[in-house]
């Protein structure tokens, strides 16, 4: 006679679900990776940006080079919030995913500690049948040995 957990089928599915809630919270790290790399490829079009504003100031200066260069670093100002704006709403996107993995974690622990202790109960009564079956083989041979006698 072989173990069989009652709630195999809803283990398998809340083990799906805290792989599926990594999986969510691994995307979403990625999406952060992704912003850092963005925010710090603006950090250096700016520093570059300012450098190459910095040496075409020590010959003759050119209004007009100066106005595009300030627009261009302003459209950079505007896209580094935009990006700063977007790491905050994925972190607090990272919060959620990760409540909803510990959340997953704890329900399959939950149901895996249900099946050690089922599979321990199970061992017992087998264990105690095996007992029983093997006390009345033998009782009855020391009752067959007695008649013998």
């Amino acid at each position: 006679m072989a173990f069989h957990y009652r709630f195999s089928n809803l283990l398998q599915l809340r083990r799906r679900q805290r792989d599926e809630a990594g999986a969510a919270v691994a995307q979403v790290h990625q999406a952060l990776q992704r912003v850092d790399e963005q925010i710090e490829a603006v950090h250096d079009e700016r520093r570059t940006l300012r450098d190459e504003a910095n040496r075409k100031r020590l010959g003759q200066v050119s209004v007009d080079d100066l106005l595009v260069h300030g627009r261009y670093d302003l459209q950079l100002q505007a896209r580094l919030q935009s990006l700063t704006a977007t790491k905050g709403e994925l972190n607090q996107e990272l919060q959620r995913r990760q409540i909803a993995l510990v959340t997953a974690e704890t329900e399959v622990k939950r149901f895996e500690k249900l099946e050690e202790r089922e599979q321990a109960t199970f061992r017992k009564q087998l264990l105690q049948r095996h007992q029983a079956e093997s006390d009345d083989a033998n009782q009855s041979r020391t009752i067959m040995g007695r008649m013998r006698q």
